[in-house]
């Protein structure tokens, strides 16, 4: 009987040793398994993060890319018309250099990124209050118009070396005198708003990115056209005798003076 009792004890725990070992194999497969779904999940997760902010980012970038390259174009078309600025910065490239007709533009350029931010704002307050007073801000504008007509009428060419614009230079001066006719002219603030309608932009204090790269593409779209004008004036400007050059000041004068005239005319109807 004892040894049958034995035998029988030793399979018992041979067999529970076994079940022992499957149970541990099994309890190690199942930490296997969890661990391998676990990291297969944050894989996963990792993945979709990746792909949404992938996607995120170049929505942004694509629309940002496009409301930048909608403001160039909306520089370039409210810089294109030839008016008392486009004459102002053909003369001044002529006399004295690209650099100093580029400077020209470049004070243009920073009056209509102004009235393109009040337009895409749709600031309603300022745009009342100019309004309001319309007549003297054109008034205003007449005058530096008329004056600028005079003096540049009267003016007489001078072939400057390299020495002598970097010691004579004076770009701020430039700058603030195409910036004030620029600001004094209300219109383009009207046509700002058109063109913004056109292209169905509405800027946004909520949206400041937007705002900042449409504002950017309008400095931009501005600066490529005067650089542009600056650069072919400077091509040709060899070619041009003192004579010639004397004959389109007076001619660039009396020009900008008409259309002051007009201009006021047409006011005074209205």
């Amino acid at each position: 009987m004892s040894v049958k009792f034995k035998a029988i004890s030793g399979s018992s725990q041979k067999t529970l040793q076994k079940s022992k070992s499957v149970v541990l194999a099994e309890n190690q497969s199942f930490r296997t398994d969890n661990i391998a779904r676990y990291f297969l999940f944050k894989l996963c997760i990792c993945y979709a993060v990746r792909d949404f902010l992938f996607k995120t980012l170049m929505y942004l970038c694509t629309m940002l890319l496009k409301f930048w390259l909608e403001g160039i174009i909306i520089g370039v078309l409210a810089s294109a018309p030839l008016g008392p600025i486009g004459i102002l910065v053909i003369q001044r490239t002529l006399n004295h250099g690209r650099t100093t007709g580029f400077y020209s533009g470049l004070g243009a350029a920073l009056s209509d990124t102004v009235y393109a931010a009040f337009a895409g704002f749709g600031m309603a307050l300022i745009i009342g209050v100019i309004q309001q007073h319309e007549l003297w801000v054109k008034l205003a504008g007449a005058v530096i118009l008329v004056l600028l007509g005079i003096f540049i009428f009267f003016s007489h060419p001078e072939r400057q070396s390299v020495k002598k614009l970097k010691k004579k230079g004076n770009p701020l001066k430039h700058m603030a005198g195409t910036f004030a006719v620029g600001i004094s002219n209300p219109h383009i603030m009207l046509l700002h708003v058109a063109m913004f309608s056109g292209f169905g932009i509405v800027l946004s204090h909520k949206n400041l990115g937007e705002a900042f790269f449409v504002l950017l593409g309008v400095t931009m779209g501005c600066l490529l056209w005067w650089f542009g004008l600056t650069w072919i004036i400077d091509l040709f400007r060899s070619r041009f005798s003192l004579k010639i050059l004397l004959w389109f000041n007076r001619i660039a004068g009396i020009a900008i003076i008409l259309f002051v005239v007009v201009y006021m005319v047409k006011t005074m109807m209205q």
